[in-house]
């Protein structure tokens, strides 16, 4: 039988002890391995690196998700008048991730940490290599700002007026 939130934060906080004895903590024990199995599973991702600036968006997304199949790149450019992400008039443009650029290095393990895109690419990483780079910054908790860190790629090379600056790691992914 299913657990739900609302009966484990009941459990938590309200539980008798008659209530704990008719069995409530075995069927919350039982439903550990369920719900961190759902955890595991939110925590999957399906696109690797974002960018979004008033004239453009790009991400590179997997085409099964949670990180399996080929890496396309998704590019939209805005004008001053056009539609905006999201937007249902929006053009998204789609190629394979790895016909436009190579992962040049990688970490021990795997893990792409500098790409080099090919100069007679279709996409405005055309030309640009990109380096994995751990920046620093802060994250707000409590109303106190603390240190924090995020993973991002830096252009470093071929960095044209039209090439983002950066593309941003998305969550749970890195660059140690």
């Amino acid at each position: 039988m299913p657990i739900f939130w609302d009966e484990v934060a009941a459990l938590c906080c309200s539980a008798s002890r008659y209530q704990l004895r008719q069995g409530y903590v075995k069927r919350v024990a039982a439903s550990m391995p369920m719900l961190v199995g759902s955890y595991a599973h939110a925590d999957c991702q399906d696109d690797w690196l974002r960018h979004r600036s008033s004239t453009l968006y790009l991400s590179v997304e997997y085409s099964q998700g949670c990180c399996q199949g080929e890496r396309i790149l998704n590019v939209a450019k805005f004008s001053k008048s056009g539609p905006r992400w999201p937007s249902p008039g929006l053009r998204l443009d789609s190629i394979p991730f790895d016909r436009e650029c190579q992962s040049e290095k990688k970490h021990k393990d795997g893990e792409t940490i500098e790409s080099s895109c090919r100069s007679d690419g279709v996409s405005s990483l055309a030309g640009a290599t990109y380096r994995c780079k751990k920046l620093k910054t802060t994250i707000r908790c409590n109303g106190i700002d603390l240190p924090d860190w995020d993973n991002t790629f830096v252009c470093i090379k071929g960095c044209g007026p039209a090439t983002p600056k950066t593309l941003e790691l998305a969550h749970g992914e890195g660059c140690s």
